[in-house]
C-alpha cells in the first residue's frame, strides 16, 4: 500500500492534493493500494469521486509534529511501502521521525532544505541546473528532479489535439485571492479584439469571488464559469490561448501546447513563474502581491500572441518540449521499486 499525507483548504492550494491523486492514479495502474491521510475533512469529495480511500485524522494542519501519536496507530495498522508526503508544514524532525517507520518520498518544491528522507521529487527542475542534485550528492537519499517528473494525470499523457476555437481559458486554481479573474474579464470585454472571444473560467472550489463571476457570466454570455471539472485537458485544447496562475496547471498546458500568460500571487509560485518566462515557454505578467494593475499587463500579453503568429507557434513547440505527461510513470516506479 502508498500512503499520502497530504491537505488542501483554504490556505493550502488544491494543486497539492490534485498532483497526489495523479501519482495515486499511477499507483492503482500498478495494482497498487493507496491511502490518503488528511488532517481535515476538506476536498475529500475530490478523493470519493475518484475511488480513493482517505483517513481524516482531525488534528491541525498547520501543526503535524502534533498528529504524530494518531499517524503512529495507522503506521501499525497499515503496512505501507510508501510514503507520500506533501506539504510545506512538514518539518525535518518530523520528516525524520515518518522515514524511520516507513520510506517516504517528500515532494519539495521549494527546495530549502536537505530532507532526511528515502526520496525527494523536485520536478520544476531546469535541465541546465544541477543544483538540486549538488545538494544531495553523497547523501543515500534517491533524488526525482528535473520535468521529465511532472506529476500530471493521465489524460496529459496523450498527444491530440482539438480543433482551437476563439477562445480564452482562465484559470488561478483553488483559489484567487486578488480576484485577477474577474478584473482579467472586464477589461477583455471592454476590448476591441477580446470582446468577440469567449471565455472558459475554470472556478476552484475556494474561490471567495465565485458569485461574482457567476452574475458576470449571466450578463454576458460568452463567458462560461466550470467548477469541479474532470476532463481539463479537453477545456486546455480546445483554446487558442490561457491565462494561468503558477501551479501544476502551468505544466498541463504545457502538455497541451497552449499559448499561455502566467502569473503569480503566493511565494511558492513566484520563482518557477518568472522562470518559466525567462525561458520564453510562457509570457510571465509578474505577481500580483506587487502588481495591482497586473490584468492590464496579462491583456497586454495576450495581444503579443495574437500580433505574432510566429512567436505564438513557437512558444507552443517549446512547451511540448519540456513536458510529456509521463512523470507519474516515472514516479510509480520509484515507488514500487524495492
Amino acid at each position: 500500500m502508498i500512503g499520502f499525507r497530504v491537505d488542501a483548504n483554504e490556505k493550502i492550494a488544491t494543486g497539492h492534493l490534485m498532483r497526489c491523486i495523479a501519482i495515486a492514479a499511477a499507483c492503482q495502474k500498478k495494482g497498487k493500494q493507496c491511502l490518503f491521510l488528511l488532517a481535515e475533512g476538506k476536498e475529500t469529495q475530490r478523493l470519493a469521486d475518484r475511488g480513493l480511500p482517505y483517513r481524516v485524522m482531525g488534528t491541525e494542519w498547520n501543526d503535524m509534529e502534533s498528529e504524530k501519536e494518531q499517524l503512529a496507530q495507522i503506521l501499525d495498522e497499515q503496512r505501507f511501502e510508501y510514503m507520500v508526503v506533501d506539504s510545506y508544514q512538514a518539518t525535518i524532525p518530523y520528516l525524520k521521525w515518518l522515514n524511520s517507520r516507513v520510506p517516504v518520498l517528500y515532494i519539495d518544491d521549494l527546495a530549502r532544505e536537505i530532507y532526511p528522507v528515502t526520496a525527494v521529487l523536485h520536478y520544476s527542475q531546469w535541465k541546465d541546473d544541477q543544483s538540486y542534485f549538488n545538494q544531495y550528492q553523497n547523501i543515500p537519499v534517491k533524488v526525482l528532479a528535473g520535468m521529465e517528473y511532472t506529476p500530471l494525470r493521465e489524460e496529459f499523457a496523450q498527444r491530440y489535439y482539438e480543433k482551437r476555437e476563439k477562445r480564452i481559458l482562465i484559470t488561478t486554481g483553488g483559489t484567487d485571492p486578488f480576484n485577477i479573474t474577474y478584473k482579467l474579464l472586464s477589461i477583455c470585454l471592454c476590448d476591441e479584439v477580446f470582446a468577440s472571444y469567449s471565455y472558459d473560467v475554470i472556478v476552484g472550489s475556494m474561490n471567495v469571488y465565485e458569485a461574482q463571476l457567476k452574475e458576470m457570466e449571466h450578463q454576458y454570455p460568452p463567458i462560461k464559469i466550470h467548477k469541479n471539472i474532470t476532463n481539463m485537458s479537453d477545456y486546455m485544447r480546445g483554446c487558442e490561448m490561457a491565462v494561468s496562475a503558477g501551479g501544476t496547471t502551468l505544466f498541463e498546458l504545457c502538455a497541451c501546447g497552449i499559448p499561455t500568460v502566467c502569473f503569480s500571487f503566493a511565494e511558492n509560485q513566484m520563482k518557477f513563474s518568472k522562470e518559466i518566462g525567462e525561458h520564453e515557454i510562457m509570457f510571465y505578467a509578474g505577481d500580483a502581491r506587487y502588481n495591482d494593475k497586473i490584468e492590464i499587463d496579462i491583456c497586454q500579453c495576450l495581444h503579443r500572441f495574437l500580433e505574432n503568429k510566429k512567436l505564438e507557434a513557437e512558444y507552443a513547440r517549446r512547451m511540448l518540449e519540456l513536458v510529456d505527461g509521463k512523470g507519474c510513470e516515472r514516479i510509480v516506479e520509484v515507488l514500487c521499486s524495492k
